[in-house]
């Protein structure tokens, strides 16, 4: 492959990745709307889940909601259905992200929250399988094949779920009414509390 090759293809793959974030902002609808007032109410302990890169950005969810000051937590599929799923009480939520709502073990635990009286939030392309009809709310996260490496790989639609997360967790804190002063305190290490001053 020559260099050129490889430029022009790269440039179109963040050209697409980039059109895939931007697909989000009109995807946004009352569902969304449902999914803040739900986290920024929730009165117990809000869970992430995934696997794979969707596991990548439910942890990242997780670090970002902790961070504006909710219990907030990553559990690995996986993991929870070998006894931590029996921490889940009423009024906790559980956020899930599977790009096609197949995955058993996400699945069997989103059955296993309902069952405790915990609420589910889910993220994935197909609000018709398992996954979406499962859950209380859907997000629906399809950001279409252009951007996905080969049209497979979850390139596009890792950054477009994490995109919609990105604005979840920032109406959640704004709703919360978390100033960013509490972050000097809380974020001490870093450029971040160094930010917050400059403001």
């Amino acid at each position: 492959m020559e260099n050129s090759e490889i430029l022009e293809r790269s440039r179109e793959m963040i050209r697409a990745e980039g059109e895939a974030v931007i697909a989000m902002a009109d995807l946004l609808g009352e569902p969304f709307l449902e999914a803040v007032r739900m986290v920024a109410a929730c009165s117990g302990v809000v869970m992430t889940t995934g696997s794979g890169t969707s596991g990548t950005i439910a942890r990242r969810l997780a670090h970002m909601l902790a961070t504006t000051g909710m219990h907030a937590s990553f559990v690995h599929p996986a993991d929870a259905l070998h006894g931590p799923s029996a921490s889940v009480q009423n009024g906790d939520i559980l956020i899930a992200y599977s790009k096609a709502g197949k995955s058993a073990e996400i699945n069997h635990f989103v059955q296993v929250t309902k069952q405790r009286g915990g609420r589910v939030i889910s993220l994935t392309w197909e609000p018709e399988s398992e996954l979406g009809k499962l859950s209380d709310i859907t997000l629906v996260v399809r950001s279409g094949e252009r951007a996905e490496g080969e049209g497979i790989l979850p390139f596009g639609s890792t950054l477009a779920a994490g995109a919609v997360s990105d604005v979840l967790c920032q109406m959640v804190k704004l709703l919360r009414g978390f100033d960013l002063a509490t972050l000097v305190q809380t974020h001490p290490s870093g450029a971040t509390a160094e930010l917050v001053r400059k403001k």
